[in-house]
């Protein structure tokens, strides 16, 4: 039966008479101190969490209010899914306030972004209950407050956490992360140099494999010389031997007669590569003595020729 609450151990490694031997003993490592209770991080977490609800609230009550006015010119559909675009859009210049909050320059920019959507908002927000009636422009305007009150609470939860950095480390803190980015733009650069050059190599050798291989040429040597009889002084002219047959000869054993035909090449860069040696562009370029534009159309016959008969 395993028992409801086991002690700690831990495992000790000796050497027994030259054996090194595994056992278990109690630990009894005391354990370490707690950390004592943190109220300004648990009310800033609920700081933040009523912010949240907050803009959450705005963002629904904006839509149904702007969604409702447009929609007596849009379908409904339309009408509601475009008025969410004004409280998400000061709703996003939070987030980007918030990963900028230790570059006070870069902030800036949302902040004042996010203040021009909200005010936009607002005033949709109060034209909409305008268009409700005598008592329309205090429910217009409360409703627009919803809105103003939620960025307020972050605006009063971004200044609890905002450090104000001296200019020389705020400087240094943007040096550095100018630095990081210069790599990581350098690096994606690298990886889409690289991935364009594997591009091009395989739209070139799927070219080269497209196009149709030249038909095998022979080049048949014929002697047309006049057969004549040809017999020894001693024999009968009756038994005169014939002069032999013309003979044909291959190009190949005659290269010395003719100049070094591309269908060479491919076979010379064949036998090669059936030897296990291994060629480059630059390699065969320097065997055949040719470009390496030439070498490079040279050595892809020659490796769909080994790789057709393996």
């Amino acid at each position: 039966m395993a028992r409801p609450f086991r002690r700690a151990t831990r495992t000790v490694t000796e050497v027994v008479h030259g054996v090194p031997v595994d056992y278990d003993i109690p630990d009894t490592t005391p354990a370490p101190p707690r950390l004592p209770f943190n109220l300004d991080a648990t009310l800033r977490r609920l700081l933040f969490t009523f912010a949240i609800c907050m803009t959450a609230g705005a963002i629904v009550w904006g839509t149904v209010a702007i969604g409702g006015m447009l929609g007596l010119l849009a379908p409904a559909w339309a009408a509601y899914l475009v008025a969410g675009v004004f409280d998400a859009g000061w709703a996003a210049c939070l987030i980007a306030e918030w990963l900028l909050r230790y570059d006070s320059r870069r902030a800036a920019v949302p902040r004042r972004a996010g203040v021009a959507m909200l005010a936009v908002s607002m005033a949709a927000i109060i034209i909409h209950g305008s268009l409700a009636g005598s008592w329309g422009w205090a429910v217009g305007i409360i409703g627009a407050l919803v809105s103003a009150a939620s960025k307020g609470v972050w605006a009063i939860g971004m200044h609890t956490i905002r450090i104000k950095l001296d200019p020389k480390y705020e400087a240094y803190l943007r040096t550095l992360q100018q630095q990081a980015g210069t790599e990581q733009a350098l690096a994606l650069g690298e990886r889409d140099r690289m991935l364009t050059e594997a591009r091009t190599v395989a739209l070139r050798l799927a070219l080269e494999a497209r196009r149709p291989a030249p038909e095998p040429t022979v080049d048949q040597i014929t002697d047309h010389t006049e057969s004549t009889p040809v017999h020894a002084p001693d024999q009968p002219v009756n038994q005169v031997d014939p002069a032999p047959e013309p003979v044909m000869v291959q190009a190949a054993g005659r290269a010395t007669d003719r100049p070094v035909q591309p269908e060479d090449q491919v076979d010379l860069l064949v036998s090669l590569l059936r030897k296990g040696e291994h060629i480059t562009k630059s390699r065969a370029a320097e065997i055949l003595g040719v470009p390496e534009s030439t070498a490079y159309r040279r050595l892809t016959k020659a490796t769909s020729v080994v790789n057709q008969y393996n």
